[in-house]
């Protein structure tokens, strides 16, 4: 074996060595994320208990959840806009968001806000199914 051979095979293992370290990590810190969603998707808290002041949010027709939740991370509503985006997905409130004019507070949790914003559009499927 040449001196080159051996200093390209220990330098090879070197860099293995370092796309695994790099992996095991990338691969913790995400899982972590992934954890704290999952967690606060379901054991929901609001951006904050004593706060009791209302917030008026308009929403209009062309909003998209997304929207919505980054305005409502904007006015202090919610913490994370992402999360809250998560949280309507898998509420059974999920696509009712009715466009309008709603009375909010950092002190709603998650599921609070959703049913406020979707009342109108629950209200509207039970008078038609009531027909």
């Amino acid at each position: 074996m040449s001196a080159r051979s051996v200093g390209l095979g220990l330098l090879d293992t070197i860099f293995k060595g370092l796309l695994i370290v790099v992996a095991i990590m990338m691969i913790s810190k995400y899982a972590k994320v992934a954890y704290d969603y999952g967690y606060h998707i379901y054991n929901q808290s609001p951006a904050s208990e004593y706060d009791t002041r209302t917030v008026t949010i308009s929403v209009t027709e062309s909003m998209s959840v997304m929207d919505i939740a980054e305005l409502l991370e904007n006015r202090g509503i919610v913490d994370d806009k992402y999360l809250f985006w998560l949280q309507e997905r898998f509420s059974e409130y999920h696509g009712m968001i009715a466009a309008g004019t709603y009375e909010l507070s950092p002190s709603q949790k998650a599921d609070e806000i959703i049913g406020v914003m979707s009342a109108k559009t629950i209200e509207e499927k039970e008078a038609e199914a009531a027909k």
